[in-house]
């Protein structure tokens, strides 16, 4: 494992700032991923379908090439994405000292 040190003239108000901003960075993943996962169930509501099928079906080339099929695959993709960050980040964060 890695160690990432800091200098810093204080190290009350660093450890404060650090964590504030883990705060909000979390803030912000969880809010990104709430509508990710809205405008996805918006798309299984009009095709009927659900996420996980549809991309199986769109990685084997039978989803077809239109305009919301690219947006529906951007958004599942998008949310594994938004997902895979906000779990590095919590485990970034956890071993923090």
């Amino acid at each position: 494992m890695e160690v990432i040190k800091l200098k810093v003239p204080d190290v009350v108000t660093a450890i404060g700032v650090l964590g504030a901003s883990r705060k909000r960075e979390r803030l912000l993943l969880d809010k990104s991923i709430f509508k990710t996962k809205k405008k996805l169930q918006d798309f299984e509501e009009k095709k009927g379908m659900q996420s996980e099928d549809f991309i199986d079906k769109f990685d084997n080339g039978l989803a077809g090439d239109d305009q919301a099929t690219m947006l529906w695959a951007a958004e599942y993709e998008a949310l594994k994405l938004l997902e895979n960050e906000r779990v590095n980040i919590q485990r970034m964060m956890s071993q923090c000292k």
